[in-house]
C-alpha cells in the first residue's frame, strides 16, 4: 500500500532525467521526431503534476501570472477574429493580397498570420514551462542528483566534442550531422554556439559544486591543521572535489575547442564571476582565509587571460556573424510593421524574406540572432512585457538569494545556477540558444533551481540545562567529564567486621 505514493513522488524526478538525458541525443531536438518527443514528455509532466497536486511548491504570483500569459498568450494568437479581415491587422495586408492572388485558402483571420507554425511554436513551448514546474516540485536532495545526471550528460558531450576536434577532418565522429565544415566541437548539436550555450550552463554548475566541496568543513571541523585538511582530499569528499575540478577542466577545453567566439568570451565572464563569488566561501565558508580569496581571484584571472589568448588565435568567424547588423535593420523593420500586435509565435522564418536585405539573398535566414528581437518580431507588446516580467523576476531573486553566513551545498548550486542563466542571457543577444529545445529544457532546469523555495539547514542546538537540574550539579557533571575524574562511590565494607 506505501509503494504506490512513493513511486508517484518520484514521477517529476524520473521525467526529469528524462528530459536531462534525451533533449540533446537527436540534433539537440531539433529534428521533428525529437521535438515530437519532447512534447509528450512536456505532457507527460503536466500529467504528474496535476496527479500529484498536493506536492506542488508554492509558485510566487509572479511566476504563476508570468508562466500563464507565457502559456496562453500563442493560444490568443489563434483565436478567429469574426467581422476583420487581414487588411485590418498591422503588417498583414501584403501577405493577404499575396495569397489572395496565389488562390490561397486564407482560412480565419487571427493574430497570426500563419496558425499552423504559431500552434507548432506553442507545443514546443510546452516543453520549458513543464521542466521548470517539475524542477519546482522536485526536493532538494533529488535536484541535487539530477545536477549529477547533468553534469555526466555534459561530459559525455565535451568527451565527444574533444574527439571530433581531434579527428579532423574526417567526419566521423560528427554522427551523420551535416556541417559547412569540420575541426570545431559540437556535440550532438547543429551549431558550436549552441553547444557552447549547454557547455558553459554545465559549466558554472562544476565550478559551484566544486567550490563549495574544496576543503569542505563542517561545524565539528573548524581549526583543523594543516596536516588534517591535506588528509580531507583522500576521503570520500575529497574525492568529490577533484571529480569536479576534472568535470570544469574538461568543460573548459571542450568550449575552447568549440571555436565558438561568444562562447569563449562569455564563459571568461564566468569564470571571473565564479571566482568573485565564491572566492570567500570556499568549502562552506573562508575555509583557506585570505589566503583561498587571493589564490582564487588569481587562478580565475589567470583563467580569463589565457580565455583572451584563445580567443584571438583559435576561434573562426560565423558567415552570418559580420552581417547581424544587416540582418537586425531587416527585424526592425519587420517589428515595426507588425507592432503591437506582433506576427505570431513561430512565423519568423516565412515572414522574415519581405525584409531580407538582399546582400544576404545567398542565405536562408531563420532566426534573428537575437531571440529578444525575434521575440518582440513574433509577439508585439506583450513579448516585451513577458521579457521585462522575467528578467525582474530573475534579478530580484539575487537578493533573496545571496545571504551571509555559512552555505549549504544547494545554495553553491543556484549560485552557479544564477550565473549560467546571466551568460545565456547575455549570449541571446547575438544568437538563439532558447530556440534550441536542448537548451530551453536546460535553462528551464537551472531557472527551476535558482528560484526553488531552498532554506538553509539549522544546525543542531547545544544542550541546554534542563528544569529542576542545578547550575552547580551540572558544572560538576561537565568538569567530570572533561578532567575525567573518578564517580564518587560509597566506602567498602569489610567482611570480618561484619
Amino acid at each position: 500500500m506505501n509503494a504506490s505514493p512513493s513511486i508517484a513522488s518520484r514521477v517529476p524526478q524520473f521525467l526529469l532525467a528524462a528530459f536531462i538525458l534525451l533533449s540533446p541525443l537527436f540534433r539537440s531536438g531539433k529534428i521533428p521526431l525529437a521535438a515530437l518527443l519532447l512534447e509528450l514528455l512536456a505532457v507527460a509532466g503536466f500529467l504528474a503534476l496535476w496527479w500529484g497536486s498536493e506536492r506542488r511548491r508554492v509558485l510566487g504570483r509572479l511566476e504563476v501570472f508570468l508562466l500563464a500569459a507565457l502559456a496562453v498568450f500563442p493560444l490568443l494568437q489563434l483565436l478567429p477574429l469574426p467581422g476583420l479581415s487581414r487588411v485590418d491587422l498591422p503588417g498583414q495586408a501584403a501577405y493577404f493580397l499575396a495569397q489572395q492572388a496565389a488562390a490561397v485558402d486564407q482560412g480565419a483571420v487571427t493574430l497570426s498570420i500563419i496558425a499552423r507554425e504559431t500552434l507548432s511554436g506553442w507545443l514546443i513551448l510546452l516543453v520549458p514551462i513543464a521542466v521548470y514546474l517539475l524542477t519546482r516540485a522536485t526536493s532538494v536532495r533529488s535536484l541535487q542528483n539530477l545536477v549529477t545526471l547533468m553534469l555526466v550528460v555534459a561530459t559525455l558531450q565535451a568527451v565527444l566534442g574533444l574527439m571530433q576536434f581531434g579527428s579532423s577532418p574526417s567526419p566521423m565522429f560528427y554522427l551523420g550531422i551535416e556541417l559547412p565544415s569540420t575541426g570545431n566541437a559540437v556535440g550532438t548539436y547543429t551549431s558550436r554556439n549552441n553547444f557552447a550555450g549547454f557547455l558553459y550552463l554545465s559549466l558554472m554548475l562544476s565550478l559551484a559544486l566544486f567550490m563549495a566541496t574544496l576543503g569542505r568543513q563542517t561545524l565539528t571541523q573548524q581549526g583543523r591543521s594543516l596536516r588534517e585538511r591535506m588528509q580531507y582530499y583522500a576521503t570520500a569528499d575529497g574525492h568529490r572535489a577533484f571529480s569536479y575540478g576534472v568535470i570544469a577542466l574538461l568543460l573548459l577545453l571542450a568550449i575552447i575547442f568549440t571555436r565558438s567566439r561568444t562562447g569563449i568570451v562569455l564563459t571568461l565572464v564566468g569564470v571571473l564571476l565564479v571566482s568573485a563569488a565564491f572566492s570567500r566561501r570556499i568549502g562552506g565558508g573562508n575555509t583557506f582565509g585570505r589566503t583561498g580569496v587571493i589564490v582564487s581571484l588569481a587562478v580565475g584571472l589567470a583563467i580569463a587571460i589565457g580565455l583572451g589568448t584563445v580567443l584571438e588565435r583559435f576561434t573562426v568567424s560565423d558567415p552570418l556573424s559580420n552581417g547581424r547588423w544587416i540582418i537586425f535593420d531587416g527585424v526592425f523593420e519587420g517589428m515595426g510593421q507588425f507592432f503591437p500586435l506582433g506576427a505570431g509565435t513561430g512565423t519568423f522564418q516565412q515572414t522574415f524574406a519581405r525584409f531580407q536585405d538582399l546582400s544576404q539573398a545567398d542565405y536562408l535566414i531563420n532566426r534573428a540572432h537575437n531571440s529578444y528581437l525575434e521575440w518582440i518580431y513574433n509577439g508585439g507588446i506583450v513579448a516585451v512585457a513577458l521579457i521585462l516580467g522575467f528578467l525582474a523576476l530573475y534579478f530580484m531573486r539575487w537578493f533573496t538569494l545571496w545571504k551571509r553566513g555559512d552555505w549549504g551545498e544547494f545554495r553553491y548550486i543556484q549560485v552557479g545556477a544564477g550565473l549560467g542563466l546571466l551568460l545565456m542571457l547575455l549570449h541571446e543577444a547575438v544568437d538563439y540558444n532558447l530556440f534550441v529545445p536542448a537548451n530551453m529544457v536546460y535553462f528551464a532546469f537551472l531557472a527551476g533551481l535558482y528560484l526553488h523555495p531552498y532554506r538553509e539547514p539549522t544546525p543542531p542546538k547545544q544542550r541546554t540545562k534542563r528544569a529542576g537540574e542545578s547550575s552547580a550539579a551540572l558544572s560538576e557533571q561537565a568538569l567530570r567529564k572533561v578532567t575525567l575524574l573518578p564517580q564518587a562511590s560509597e566506602p567498602e565494607k569489610n567482611p570480618f567486621m561484619d
